[in-house]
């Protein structure tokens, strides 16, 4: 097991290696500076576009599939199952055989090269996955707290709000987490959807640092802006490691 485990992480971390030493094997650490000021990249002005991308995809996930989840879990109506299992087997439709008709809806609606644009496939590619765990999370919670907050009067939206979001904390960071990281990640549908360089992520900013004839020197500067380009989302991840812990086992056990 401890074999397989070291295997897997040597897989992981020998990608991380080379882009590590690729980044400073030429010019040294003076590469990261020249990333940081170069006349044609904005790395900050790139993380900020990032930022907005995918804290604004994170949370509008988080609360439609708290809310969805909550609806499929603990709420009874006609074609509950089957609405959900539709839903469900949307994730199996690859993204890429909806590129076409998205980039054309897109373009139609006058959203092309606009954040909006992009945020609304990045909540619609990430909101299905995470409903399902949210559901799985209200289903371990105890029907009986429902029905005793209904029997004091509370209502439907108020059982959700007082009653199932303050012992969602975990859960709702896991979602987050996961949605954020995953949009920040997302490379394909800004090239898709975006054109001005001023609105780019980096991970489409980066192609800004290639050419078609590059220096050693200048490779080593992609390198090291592909590093750079990481480390926000791997700090996210470091920070709320002990939520996503808590919110992988939130629906393990069903009450």
């Amino acid at each position: 097991m401890y074999a397989v485990l070291v295997v897997m992480a040597a897989l992981w971390l020998y990608p991380i290696g080379i882009a590590l030493y690729k980044a400073t094997s030429v010019g040294g650490w003076h590469n990261y500076v020249v990333v940081l000021n170069h006349p044609t990249f904005s790395y900050w002005h790139a993380i900020g576009n990032s930022f907005l991308l995918a804290g604004t995809t994170s949370i509008v996930v988080v609360l439609i599939s708290s809310l969805g989840g909550f609806a499929f879990s603990k709420m009874t109506f006609r074609g509950k199952r089957l609405i959900y299992n539709a839903l469900l087997a949307c994730l199996a439709v690859p993204i890429a055989a909806l590129i076409t008709p998205l980039f054309f809806s897109i373009n139609t609606i006058g959203l092309r090269d606009t954040y909006v644009g992009v945020v609304i496939p990045l909540i619609a590619f990430n909101v299905l996955m995470m409903l399902m765990m949210m559901r799985n999370h209200f289903d371990s919670v105890p029907d009986e707290l429902i029905e005793a907050a209904t029997l004091d009067g509370a209502s439907t939206f108020r059982v959700y709000r007082s009653v199932l979001m303050p012992l969602s904390g975990p859960a709702l960071a896991n979602v987050g987490v996961l949605s954020f990281v995953y949009s920040w990640n997302e490379y394909l549908l800004p090239t898709l959807l975006l054109k001005s360089p001023e609105k780019f992520p980096v991970t489409q900013a980066i192609s800004l640092l290639q050419f078609d004839r590059m220096s050693q020197e200048q490779i080593s500067q992609l390198y090291a802006g592909l590093i750079l380009m990481t480390i926000p989302s791997v700090i996210v991840y470091l920070f709320s490691q002990r939520y996503l812990q808590a919110g992988i086992t939130a629906g393990a056990v069903k009450s």
